[in-house]
């Protein structure tokens, strides 16, 4: 037997124990099974002895004695021990001989945990990200919906203020027509009979200039509510308009975040690959 071949045999065990995964070992001259040790998970059982071509054919298994390329495949948990691994084939050469084969049978559970994790991983980021660009242009629109509301508020502050102004024009107006009725009641009454008529008119003069300014004190009083309203409301528009843009800054760096985990999981993923 060939001295590598022997080697191999009689560190079996010792190869076995230096995987981090559980692992079955084989090792097969080229014609027949030399030794089998199991992992707790091998339901298999191949005595020693047991011919290559009494076996199932394995293309892989033939391809690696014939031109001594390593081989490997990956196997899903739908199989006779229920969880997943990777059968290796190693050639055995020596001297330029092939001279058998170390077939290693290794779980693979850990791993396609990882996998699944790092699919889940990928998927949650995925919908996570739609989901904030959503909200992200939510608050863009609320934003510019907010910025609109506060030009419009403005607008309404210069209205009122313009309205002020004519209030006042209707202030002064009405004390000067209160002026000119009083001076028109004096000059009536100085007419005496003749200017009965004139004094009434002059009477309704001055109390009609009362109502307006008495109107316009009112008018006022409204006009400063409601723009005391509106300064309120311009207010709580530009603190809602600051959150808003710190929001949109929180979800600009969440989406950096999962970006990241994304990119993590596609790394985990390939990792984990053959």
């Amino acid at each position: 037997m060939s001295q590598k071949l022997q080697g191999l045999l009689d560190n079996a065990e010792t190869i076995q124990r230096s995987f981090s995964e559980p692992t079955s070992i084989l090792v097969t001259d080229r014609e027949k099974i030399l030794v089998q040790v199991k992992a707790s998970f091998d339901t298999t059982n191949i005595p020693a002895g047991t011919r290559l071509d009494s076996m199932p054919p394995n293309p892989l298994l033939e391809e690696c004695l014939r031109t001594g390329k390593v081989n490997k495949a990956e196997f899903g948990a739908d199989n006779e021990f229920g969880l997943p691994f990777i059968v290796t084939w190693n050639p055995i050469i020596d001297n330029r001989e092939i001279v058998g084969l170390l077939i290693t049978t290794t779980s693979t559970e850990k791993i396609e945990s990882l996998r699944n994790i790092a699919s889940e991983l990928s998927v949650a980021s995925e919908e996570m990200s739609a989901t904030s660009e959503q909200l992200s242009n939510v608050s863009n629109t609320i934003s510019e919906k907010i910025q609109a509301i506060s030009a419009d508020s403005e607008n309404i502050s210069k209205m009122i203020e313009d309205a002020y102004q004519v209030i006042k024009s209707v202030q002064e107006i009405a004390n000067q027509s209160k002026i000119l009725g009083l001076n028109a009641a004096i000059e009536a009454a100085r007419a005496g009979e003749y200017g009965k008529g004139f004094s009434v008119v002059a009477n309704e003069i001055r109390r009609m200039a009362d109502q307006s300014k008495e109107s316009s004190v009112s008018i006022i009083e409204y006009l400063e509510k409601v723009n005391a309203a509106i300064n309120g409301n311009n207010s709580s528009i530009h603190e809602i308009v600051t959150m808003v843009e710190e929001h949109t800054s929180s979800l600009t760096e969440f989406n950096n975040s999962l970006d990241l985990i994304a990119s993590s999981a596609d790394k985990l993923m390939n990792s984990s690959k053959l």
